[in-house]
């Protein structure tokens, strides 16, 4: 089947198998490494990508659903200045999640963020998609309220 979506900001049109796994797809077709390669579909949370905006576990996403999608990884993520509210977040909370869930936990405050979606209760059920527990849910709150009020002043200034 051909697939026409657009991965990282590059249009591309695959030729896949259209009920193969969007983490498969990633992986092996277009090469990516930023999504944590012991996921295999365990809906443990650690291949978390932005389809449209909206945080989703790429191995629950078959083929067929990209079609037309904007999907973004860490690896295109990590370069926006978004990815750096998070981060300053980060530091500015002396919090920060532990290597195999930080590209995924990151990936879900973004998508928390970009649809204002900043309440307690909107934050802790994004972040039960992740079954790491290295961050409490209350130090999750912590990071996306100060990654939204940086963000939010990083626009006032631009304004």
């Amino acid at each position: 089947m051909k697939i026409d979506c657009t991965i990282d900001g590059k249009a591309l049109s695959l030729s896949i198998n259209s009920n193969k796994p969007l983490s498969l797809i990633l992986e092996e077709d277009i090469q990516n490494s930023s999504l944590n390669s012991h996921c295999n579909g365990q809906m443990c949370g650690f291949c978390t990508v932005l389809m449209n905006g909206k945080a989703v576990l790429s191995c629950l996403i078959p083929a067929f659903e990209i079609r037309g999608k904007s999907i973004i990884t860490f690896e295109g993520y990590a370069k926006t200045k978004n990815a750096k509210d998070i981060e300053k977040a980060y530091d500015l909370t002396h919090l920060k999640p532990c290597p195999s869930c930080y590209n995924s936990r990151t990936l879900i405050i973004e998508s928390l963020l970009s649809n204002n979606l900043t309440a307690k209760e909107d934050i802790i059920r994004e972040m039960e998609m992740l079954k790491c527990h290295c961050l409490e849910f209350n130090d999750m709150v912590r990071i996306v309220q100060a990654a939204s009020e940086i963000r939010r002043k990083r626009h006032a200034r631009r304004a």
